[in-house]
């Protein structure tokens, strides 16, 4: 399974045992890396991390979200960034768009 509800819940509570979704451990950087960001976006409200503290030695600068360029951060397991929405394909939003209606966004 790539990426499913609650599937970052072993990484970010430090849990590795917890494999029946995954069948698998992720890698333990990554899953530092990824607690480093939870708490800092708890503490300042932004998750992006300095070289200094990040668990890999690699800045991991979040964006900022806006309608004009929107820029989303990837998650991969060995490699975290910024990338065009557009390019990742996440939602058709010529298919989707009329739920909006329906669901709130």
């Amino acid at each position: 399974m790539k990426c499913g509800h609650a599937i970052e819940l072993s990484v970010v509570f430090n849990h590795p045992e917890f494999t029946a979704d995954t069948g698998r451990t992720f890698d333990e950087t990554f899953c530092k890396t990824m607690r480093k960001m939870w708490v800092q976006f708890a503490k300042t409200g932004n998750p992006s991390l300095t070289a200094d503290i990040s668990p890999d030695g690699k800045a991991k600068e979040w964006p900022l979200y806006d309608l004009k360029d929107k820029r989303v951060m990837v998650l991969d397991e060995f490699d975290i960034h910024p990338a065009k929405e557009a390019d990742l394909k996440i939602v058709d939003w010529d298919r989707t768009y009329f739920l909006t209606k329906y669901y709130m966004l």
